[in-house]
């Protein structure tokens, strides 16, 4: 790659001095707008590139000419670009419309792109930085993907299989040299990543001469539903486009574990999840009238499965059961798509006539029906009874009142084949008397945190049978016992999954707390012990407390060794905020040792100077032009502390205890990054987390809520796992900060932070909000309201396949571009 050297340090350059004449322009007319309207007028970045219009045309004009060469040799990919865009506008969000979802969401769309793609800043930057991520492509005049793309594909012999994983494996490479990041399967579109760089000394031997030809092997394992798919091989440069190279197409053949029947015919086998049933709605039956419609049923059902193992065991504590409850949950395990199962019902010592009856009726019936009666001993210890007569490779609990989707173990084990020791779903409510489906809740993916302060697991769940032997119910948390088992579970290090799909309907019984949260006022103490002898397992230092119904905030111990803190400011001028900052630093914060840096990029206000000098600070000169990141990194080089805080100097500190609470969660040894709940000078919420996919790119959730809400089931007022957290406040650990490189200083003004909490996520390393430190931002004060959209386009080179795959922390069946919660139904 010696040979583009050259070529891209002086486009680099001139880009930089492009951009620093641009710098010079808006300072002028910042210092043009203060001289008309007084010392204390705010400066307006946005307002001031509308007066000097032609004298901003008039200064680029020397620059756009000097590269106006350069960028003839991309016009091409500026117009394939901008079609996509159009393209882009007239699909659905999830069809790739990622990259106009931002410009869209800036207003207005069109008329912001328009003004975007016309503006003499826009069409010199764009292609220069097309040029510089893209440079190799577009100099050498490389062939398109079929020609530079050499491939060879050495798996699979036959395109014709019965496994439900198909594994291609073979190598590809660029003939003109340029470096492949990675390789894909795609069917419809689902995209499977493979592993990309396997050593291969007989292709390198081939092309002696072409770089990256001795690490060109991959292997890539491809679900399979059942039929024939059409599988598409892609490869992609650093910086470029998904480039096809080989497509084929592979027949699955059913299998019994599609029919769900671990051996019947009589479910259609079909590509996708099967169609589900409508939930059974019974009348108040009898012992009998029950007995007559399940007995039959579970009979056949026996013999379907006659010889087979039990894959799934269904485990029922029960007590004083209503004949109905019981036909109703029994008559959703024999519409289940999926037929492989048991069910294991324990009698918890029930007083009910009716309900001795008719167990021992249904468990004459069908050996898949395992009944145990006990003398009245507790919700746990009846459910470890069940969990005794279990023979299946899986338990799922549910309770004698409850019903199950009609897919829920189909949907259940294609997330367990993904190697997960447990999973759980989605669930909604219902209503006993009507029969109707209400109060959907849809979880984020597995989120440890969270869980210490809600308890979201809930229903449906399941877990490997010994998984669940092993760790069994704790009978002195009857009342939250599968909440306190979910606890202990988290702790053996099983892999959780989740489905985003309800696949559970919790009935609404009146003094359940399905039907209130105040049914039970014993569950708040129970949650709150068992959450304290969580962490004390743990060795975390900290104690759980209740904050309201069902919700739980951790406190920080007194600790005998304080940690320095170091406290990063870039700052400017501006002496009234920064005067605001310093003085909520120094008068508010408890913690006993932290430092405060500010990275001064030139401040020449003479009341900003005197500010400086009035608290007891470390001023670091940063005389360039300013880069968020770059004086970001300038600042925590200078820093004593092992610990850095990234915060603006438009932040007022209202909670004492804000540092103590972040530095909890930041030397955890696997947590990356702690953010804090901002809110506007209103009081409404500012940040509580980032979202992956809002406006194309990520933003923040639940923007302009009101701050003392509970957010949907705690989101706003408990500490969870989110993908991001804004740098306008956030701690992390010195020594990682360094080992990961910084904040990246091709970021100028934005998406630096997502980018940094994203190499984060990469390593396994989680990002906490926690609601407990609460900062107020008065935003984009300081700074002036600019979006770059060269920013943009780094983060969408850099994470757009992450970002595409959703956030795991923001449920799917939830309205993304709204980041409020709301359903994502019209």
């Amino acid at each position: 790659m010696a040979h583009h050297e050259d070529p891209l340090t002086r486009l680099s350059a001139e880009l930089d001095d492009l951009r620093a004449t641009v710098n010079q322009l808006r300072d002028a007319v910042t210092a043009q707008q203060e001289e008309t309207s007084g010392p204390s007028a705010p400066a307006d970045q946005a307002g001031g590139w509308t007066s000097p219009a032609a004298l901003l045309a008039q200064a680029l004009n020397a620059k756009v000419t000097a590269l106006r060469a350069s960028m003839r040799a991309v016009q091409t990919q500026i117009s394939t670009l901008e079609a996509r865009l159009e393209r882009a506008e007239r699909e659905a969000w999830q069809q790739k419309a990622k990259r106009a979802e931002a410009t869209a969401r800036l207003n207005n769309r069109e008329r912001l792109l328009q003004q975007i793609q016309q503006s003499a800043v826009w069409k010199s930057v764009k292609p220069l930085w097309k040029l510089m991520t893209r440079g190799e492509r577009h100099e050498a005049a490389l062939p398109t993907a079929s020609g530079d793309l050499a491939f060879g594909i050495e798996a699979p012999a036959e395109w014709k299989t019965s496994s439900e994983i198909l594994v291609i494996k073979g190598w590809c490479l660029s003939r003109s040299g340029r470096a492949i990041a990675g390789v894909r399967a795609k069917i419809g579109k689902t995209g499977r990543l493979g592993r990309y760089g396997l050593e291969r000394r007989d292709i390198a031997t081939s092309y002696a001469r072409t770089a990256g030809a001795l690490q060109s092997g991959f292997s890539i394992d491809v679900p399979l539903s059942a039929g024939v798919s059409h599988v598409q091989l892609e490869a992609i440069v650093q910086g470029g486009e998904w480039e096809p190279f080989f497509e084929h197409s592979v027949e699955r053949e059913g299998t019994a574990a599609d029919h769900g029947s671990g051996g019947t015919s009589d479910r259609a086998a079909g590509v996708g999840r099967p169609t589900a049933k409508p939930l059974p709605r019974l009348p108040a039956i009898t012992t009998r009238k029950a007995a007559e419609l399940l007995v039959p049923l579970l009979r056949k059902h026996q013999e379907r499965l006659e010889g087979t193992q039990p894959l799934y065991s269904v485990i029922t504590p029960a007590y004083n059961s209503k004949p109905q409850w019981i036909a109703e949950a029994a008559l959703t395990l024999l519409h289940q798509s999926l037929e492989n199962w048991e069910w294991c019902i324990v009698d918890d010592g029930s007083d009910s006539r009716d309900t001795h009856r008719l167990l021992e009726q249904l468990a004459a019936s069908s050996e898949r029906l395992r009944v145990k009666f006990i003398d009245n001993s507790g919700i746990s210890v009846a459910s470890n009874q069940a969990l005794d007569l279990a023979t299946g490779d899986f338990v799922c609990f549910l309770d004698h009142d409850d019903l199950l989707d009609s897919n829920a173990l189909w949907e259940m084990q294609k997330t367990l084949r993904r190697g997960f020791d447990a999973v759980y779903s989605d669930e909604d409510k219902l209503d006993d008397l009507t029969g109707r489906r209400v109060e959907e809740f849809f979880k984020p993916d597995w989120s440890p945190e969270y869980l210490r302060g809600v308890m979201y697991v809930g229903h449906l769940l399941c877990v490997r049978r010994e998984l669940a032997q092993r760790v069994r119910l704790d009978s002195a948390f009857d009342g939250v016992q599968d909440f306190e088992f979910m606890l202990r579970l988290s702790e053996t290090g099983a892999k959780i999954g989740h489905v985003a799909k309800v696949l559970y309907h919790w009935r609404k019984t009146p003094g359940s707390i399905a039907d209130s949260v105040h049914a039970k006022p014993e569950a708040a103490a129970l949650q709150r012990r068992a959450v304290n002898a969580h962490l004390k397992r743990l060795g975390l230092s900290a104690g759980a407390e209740s904050k309201a119904p069902h919700r739980l905030r951790i406190v920080p111990r007194p600790r005998a060794v304080y940690p320095r803190v170091s406290i990063i400011i870039p700052t400017k001028d501006a002496p009234q905020l920064l005067e605001r900052c310093l003085a909520s630093l120094h008068e508010k914060t408890s913690y006993p040792d932290f430092e405060v840096l500010l990275v001064d990029n030139g401040t020449t206000d003479a009341e900003a100077l005197r500010t400086m000098e009035r608290y007891p600070v470390r001023r670091i000169d940063f005389p360039e032009r300013f880069n968020f990141s770059r004086a970001n990194n300038r600042g925590a080089t200078e820093a004593t502390g092992s610990f850095l805080v990234f915060l603006n100097n438009d932040t007022e500190i209202t909670t004492p205890d804000w540092l103590q609470h972040l530095l909890w969660y930041a030397e955890q040894p696997d947590v990356g990054a702690a953010g804090t709940l901002l809110l506007y000078g209103d009081g409404t919420v500012q940040h509580a987390g980032v979202v992956l996919g809002m406006r194309g790119t990520a933003d923040h959730v639940m923007r302009g809520f009101p701050s003392d809400l509970d957010g949907y089931a705690g989101s706003l007022s408990c500490a969870r796992e989110v993908s991001a957290v804004t740098a306008a406040c956030m701690m992390m650990r010195k020594e990682l900060f360094q080992e990961i490189g910084g904040f990246n200083e091709h970021f100028f003004t934005a998406y630096q932070d997502a980018d940094l909490c994203l190499r984060l996520r990469e390593r396994g390393l989680r990002i906490i909000y926690t609601p407990e430190a609460v900062v107020i931002h008065h935003e984009s004060r300081s700074r002036k309201n600019y979006y770059d959209m060269v920013d943009r386009m780094l983060l969408l080179d850099q994470w757009e396949p992450v970002i595409e795959r959703g956030d795991p922390y923001y449920n799917p069946n939830l309205a993304l571009e709204r980041g409020d919660y709301s359903p994502a139904r019209p």
